[in-house]
């Protein structure tokens, strides 16, 4: 059951995102699974203008694992070099791409690949098939500590309850709303005259 300001938030949100939602490759419908991993894979730690000019020509060089298997990890290692983490993201592509022929439908199967966490076997879900997952990373933490203040929790475990409550069953717009509000508006310095929260709605 979630309070009456955490369902304005969620409300508000919505409706910001129906105006606001930012345009990438990967977010263009029937992503399949594969596609949209690459791209949760690939902005990690990396800004999502980078991740946009590689992500399509990476896309027509390795269309599926199959793709990732049969190439050599310097091919691999070519190819991701302008993200930068070339070395590591390659050696753990290769890895996945060398045990598995497809990818895991589960976040905790997806967890135990290499180099993925919580977040990217989330987003990944969520954007593809829209499970009802919830995305936290930092960004998206500022969001609710900012926003809904003390119901914050402390602990990562009891932060992620937290999120997962809040996802409606539209999770993709909602997690796509709130990962572009971080990004857009409610950043490190953030631009509080265009936050609904400070229209006196939340």
């Amino acid at each position: 059951m979630l309070s009456e300001t955490e369902r304005r938030f969620r409300e508000d949100l919505l409706e910001w995102g129906e105006e606001n939602l930012r345009e990438y490759p990967w977010r263009e419908p029937d992503r399949t699974l594969y596609e949209v991993f690459v791209a949760e894979f690939f902005l990690t730690q990396t800004p999502a203008e980078n991740v946009a000019a590689v992500y399509p020509g990476f896309l027509e060089r390795f269309p599926t694992l199959d793709e990732i298997a049969e190439t050599s990890e310097d091919e691999l290692v070519e190819a991701i070099e302008p993200l930068g983490f070339q070395n590591m993201r390659a050696e753990a592509l290769k890895q996945i791409a060398s045990t598995h022929d497809h990818l895991p439908t589960e976040p905790e199967s997806l967890i135990e690949l290499p180099r993925v966490g919580r977040y990217v076997a989330n987003a990944t879900l969520c954007f593809a098939r829209g499970d009802r997952l919830p995305v936290l990373d930092r960004n998206v933490g500022r969001v609710y500590n900012r926003v809904l203040r003390d119901a914050w929790p402390e602990t990562e475990a009891d932060k992620l309850t937290f999120t997962k409550r809040l996802v409606p069953d539209d999770a993709q717009a909602y997690n796509l709303s709130l990962l572009d509000f971080g990004a857009l508006v409610c950043q490190t310095e953030p631009l509080c005259e265009q936050c609904f929260a400070n229209e006196g709605t939340v």
